[in-house]
């Protein structure tokens, strides 16, 4: 009977506590990334702001597209920190209503031995002690049944409290899974109205890109365009160096990686490194077809070196690995990560997106050594 009575016990507080461990890690962990999201989005925020004021004062439809690239991804990290929440309420509620179970049952284990005791104690009331309270032949008999009848009655006052204790904890996650059911209503109807929102800004974006694509009439311009927009990468990759502090030690580079990182997302190949593009001018990195919208991966570990929005290219990350190898993501929706920031390989920074002038959603990638692109399908297979 105890080691059934300590057995009920382990089980709920083990329970217990073990979900709440679980709770607080993942919660830690969507804090903290959504307080990153946060802080770039703020960012976002104060240049589209800048660049609005810009266009009160003069009409330059270069700057209107910059405008509205900028509020897509400014609306599409806030969607991405909304179903960042969304996630983290689900998971509150499949881990409350598991612990509800748990507790149903060890409820159901409790009352049962609940009832044990009590019919055990009826039953030895009925025959024993009585007769012996009232036949004082034999006194030490009559001891040992007091101390038997003063432990089963300890047994059963704790065993109330084990079962007090489970009931009220059940009241309590019966309580915590409406406050989070109301939440979850409240998240989808905010991830509804950002959808929204997001789905105007596209609209906007898309009638500014016919109207900016008008402008380049001829195969001649729209060379000098692409020539242009190569200039301005190079240029802000070797600011980005001069200013960048020294690469960490431990970063490794990627040499020794070839055919054994994952493409940076999922998605065929539509132009291939080296292919031609238009005129002379080649593919210094791959195209993928990718959703729009899908988590963009860092091939490696690395340093932030570069990340903002550049004409041409949308919204760019560059990531130094080390020992001279970097790696470059182009034409996303938004940014996850600043310059400085560390990242892993496989973590996301960025959103697969068509800135920078695309007409459909894709990933531009491109792999270099010591400033010199190289075939990104040597090293992601």
């Amino acid at each position: 009977m105890n080691l059934l009575l300590k057995k009920c016990k382990t089980i709920t507080s083990v329970a217990i506590i073990s979900i709440a461990a679980f709770l607080s890690m993942g919660a830690i962990a969507l804090d903290d990334n959504n307080e990153k999201l946060k802080q770039v989005q703020q960012k976002i925020k104060q240049r589209r702001l800048a660049i609005e004021q810009q266009l009160a004062e003069k009409d330059d439809l270069q700057a209107l597209f910059k405008s509205t690239e900028l509020k897509v991804a400014e609306v599409a990290l806030s969607i991405r920190q909304t179903n960042n929440q969304l996630k983290q309420v689900n998971r509150k509620i499949s881990d409350l209503e598991k612990e509800q179970n748990d507790l149903l049952r060890t409820k159901k284990q409790q009352q049962k031995l609940l009832a044990e005791l009590v019919r055990n104690a009826y039953l030895s009331g009925k025959h024993d002690y009585t007769k012996l309270l009232l036949n004082q032949d034999d006194p030490t008999k009559l001891e040992r049944l007091i101390t038997y009848y003063q432990s089963l009655n300890d047994a059963r006052v704790k065993e109330l409290e084990s079962v007090q204790r489970v009931l009220n904890r059940l009241k309590e996650v019966e309580q915590e899974l409406i406050q989070q059911q109301a939440q979850l209503g409240e998240l989808k109807n905010e991830q509804q109205s950002q959808k929204q929102q997001l789905a105007r800004s596209q609209s906007t974006r898309k009638s500014t890109l016919r109207k900016l694509n008008a402008n380049i009439k001829s195969e001649k311009n729209r060379l000098k365009e692409l020539e242009q927009s190569e200039t301005r990468l190079e240029n802000a990759i070797a600011r980005a160096q001069q200013q960048a502090q020294k690469t960490p030690e431990d970063l490794i580079g990627l040499y020794n990686l070839k055919k054994q990182l994952q493409w940076p997302t999922s998605g065929r190949l539509r132009k291939k490194f080296g292919q031609r593009r238009s005129g002379a001018l080649r593919w210094k990195g791959v195209m993928m077809n990718a959703s729009l919208g899908n988590r963009v991966n860092a091939i490696a570990d690395g340093i932030v070196l570069y990340s903002d929005w550049l004409k041409g290219f949308g919204w760019v990350t560059v990531v130094d690995h080390g020992k001279g190898y970097m790696s470059l993501y182009g034409h996303n929706q938004a940014l996850l990560k600043s310059v400085g920031d560390y990242v892993e390989q496989n973590e996301p920074i960025a959103l697969v997106g068509q800135s920078g002038g695309q007409s459909e959603p894709g990933l531009y990638f491109e792999i270099r050594y010591k400033g010199k692109t190289v075939n990104p399908a040597r090293w992601c297979r």
